[in-house]
Order: C-alpha cells, then structure tokens, then sequence
C-alpha cells in the first residue's frame, strides 16, 4: 500500500479528535474511552477504503472512493451519529448503575466492562466516520484524485 504510512496515523489522529469533540461535555473517564475507541475506529476506517479497493487492483479507487457513493452513506450515517452515540451512552449509564447497585466483585467488574465496552463503541462509530473521510481527503488531494462515481 504506497500510503498506508500517511493513511493510518492521519486517520488514528482524526478518529481520535472527531470522538474528543462528539464527547465533549461527559464526565472525562467516558471522554477518555470514546476518544481511545475514536482512534481505534480511525485507524480501521482510515486503511477502510484501500482495503475495499485494493491499490494493485485496475479497480482500484473504484465504489469506496467514490465521491458520490461515500458521500451519500457518509451523510447517512453521520446524521444517525448521534442517535446512536446516544443509545450507547444510555447503555453505559445502566450497566454503570448496576455496577453501583451490585455486591458482587465479579458482577462489578462485568458492569464496569460492559459499561466501557458502550463509551468505547460510541467513540469508534465517530472515528471510523472521521478516519474514513481523512482516507477520501487525503486521495483527493493527490494528482489522480477521486472518481465522482
């Protein structure tokens, strides 16, 4: 892969600062864990598209780097962001008050894990979005830029 050097970190860095500011305002341990499942979910979608269209492929640069078709599911899923981030959260809040309310260490700790497990979620759904777009801006910006379909 001739950019998997520039691609994963940039998309790390993106997924990590779109789940920052999707977090902002929640206590910092849930900001904590949605920025580490940010950079997470950037990493994987910033290498995404390469992995869909394969760089020694004649195809390559074809339906996952397509303008139209990336940026019409982008939307999609973008605006359902914050549903979902929201549900997650409200997961996270519940196994956090069982956590509170159980008297069993091993119930706590699978509580705390589960309750985690969701804020974790909710910054990597951001990150995939963010690193993926760092992907298609990054090949924009090269000399044989991006097929509009």
């Amino acid at each position: 892969m001739p950019n998997h050097d520039v691609h994963w970190p940039v998309g790390t860095a993106s997924g990590a600062a779109y789940a920052l500011y999707m977090g902002y305002g929640q206590p910092s341990s849930h900001v904590v864990a949605e920025t580490v499942g940010g950079g997470f979910g950037g990493f994987v979608g910033g290498v995404l598209p390469d992995r869909i269209d394969t760089p020694d492929c004649p195809q390559h640069r074809a339906e996952a780097h397509s303008m139209a078709v990336t940026g019409t599911i982008g939307w999609i899923l973008k605006d359902n962001l914050p549903e979902w981030q929201s549900w997650l959260r409200s997961q996270a809040d519940r196994f956090a008050t069982m956590r509170a309310r159980s008297t069993s260490a091993p119930h706590q700790f699978f509580f705390w894990l589960a309750e985690y497990f969701c804020r974790f979620l909710a910054g990597l759904i951001a990150g995939l979005l963010a690193g993926y777009a760092s992907h298609l801006t990054l090949d924009f910006l090269t000399p044989m830029s991006l097929p509009v379909l």
